[in-house]
């Protein structure tokens, strides 16, 4: 899994930022208008956010686009590190003092949702 290519002096950590509703709103209609076929959101729990972030080393979170085994469009969710690549295996210390092997957090189970123009759920 590759990461997505930014800009070296850009902390993973501080990617993204709070645009508004009213250009939130555009990009998404520009989007649903040119791909009516798959105009819905995917929604994630928050528990499965907090876990993904709560995972060592975690900076933020990659959102990649998939089909599930029923070849419905999902999301999946994957930690990256500081340097934008997937944390696939993080180490952990036991408490007994042993050092683990642990999987990284690889989500998908996202709630496929289409909202009206009103902002409610269809």
């Amino acid at each position: 899994m590759e990461g997505v290519s930014i800009k070296q002096e850009t902390k993973v950590a501080r990617i993204g930022q709070h645009i508004g509703f009213e250009a939130g709103e555009e990009m998404v209609k520009r989007f649903y208008d040119r791909h009516p076929d798959i105009a819905y959101a995917n929604v994630v729990g928050r528990e499965i956010l907090e876990k993904i972030l709560a995972q060592p080393n975690c900076e933020g979170i990659a959102i990649l686009p998939g089909y599930n085994d029923q070849g419905v469009r999902q999301s999946v969710l994957v930690a990256v590190d500081e340097h934008n690549k997937p944390i696939l295996q993080y180490k952990m210390v036991s408490a007994s003092g042993e050092i683990l092997s642990k999987e990284g957090i690889v989500a998908d189970r996202t709630l496929s949702t289409i909202w009206g123009e009103s902002g409610e759920q269809l």
